[in-house]
C-alpha cells in the first residue's frame, strides 16, 4: 500500500480525487483505491526544550554555551498530536512513502521530520504538485512523475 503524505487536508483531498477510484474518508486519512492519503496541518512536531538534552540547561548559564542539541529529537505538537500519531501509524503500515509536502523547503521538511521520527526506513518517493487545480494534481499524481530520492544514504526505487 502506498502513502501519500500531503502538507495540508485541501491538497490531501485533491491527491484522493486524482487516485480514483473508490475514495472513503477516515479519521485522519482518505482511503482511495487500495492507496491511502494523509496531511499534516504545518507542522506536527517540534524539536523539544534544551533542558531535554541536559538537565543543566533548564538554568540559562552563559558558560554552557553553545547548548549540545544535536542530533534533533522531536516530540509532537500537543494540539495535534491525536492527527501525528494517526500519521505515524499509516507510516508504519505502509510499503511505500509518497512525500507531497509542498515544493518549497518548509514542505520538504514538515513531511521529513515526520518519516524520520517514526523512524521510517521504507522507500519514499516524491511527488512534485505545482499546481493545485484538479487537472494539474490529476496530471502530477497519474503521470508516475516521481522524483526518487535517497532515505538514510540508501537509493530509493
Amino acid at each position: 500500500m502506498k502513502l501519500y503524505i500531503a502538507e495540508k487536508p485541501s491538497v490531501a483531498n485533491d491527491i484522493a480525487k486524482a487516485l480514483g477510484g473508490s475514495i472513503q474518508k477516515k479519521n485522519g486519512y482518505i482511503e482511495a483505491g487500495e492507496d491511502l492519503v494523509t496531511w499534516c496541518y504545518g507542522h506536527l512536531l517540534k524539536t523539544v526544550e534544551p533542558e531535554s538534552y541536559n538537565p543543566d540547561y533548564k538554568k540559562w548559564v552563559a558558560a554552557d554555551l553553545p547548548l549540545q542539541l544535536y542530533p534533533l529529537r522531536y516530540e509532537p505538537i500537543a494540539s495535534n498530536a491525536a492527527h501525528t500519531q494517526i500519521v505515524i501509524d499509516l507510516i508504519k503500515k505502509a510499503d511505500v512513502i509518497v512525500h507531497a509536502g509542498d515544493p518549497d523547503d518548509e514542505g520538504q521538511l514538515l513531511v521529513e521530520e515526520l518519516l524520520e521520527y517514526a523512524g521510517n526506513s521504507k522507500p519514499v518517493k516524491r511527488l512534485l504538485i505545482n499546481d493545485n487545480t484538479d487537472a494539474a494534481v490529476k496530471k502530477s499524481v497519474n503521470s508516475g512523475a516521481f522524483i526518487v530520492r535517497r532515505w538514510q544514504g540508501q537509493p530509493v526505487i
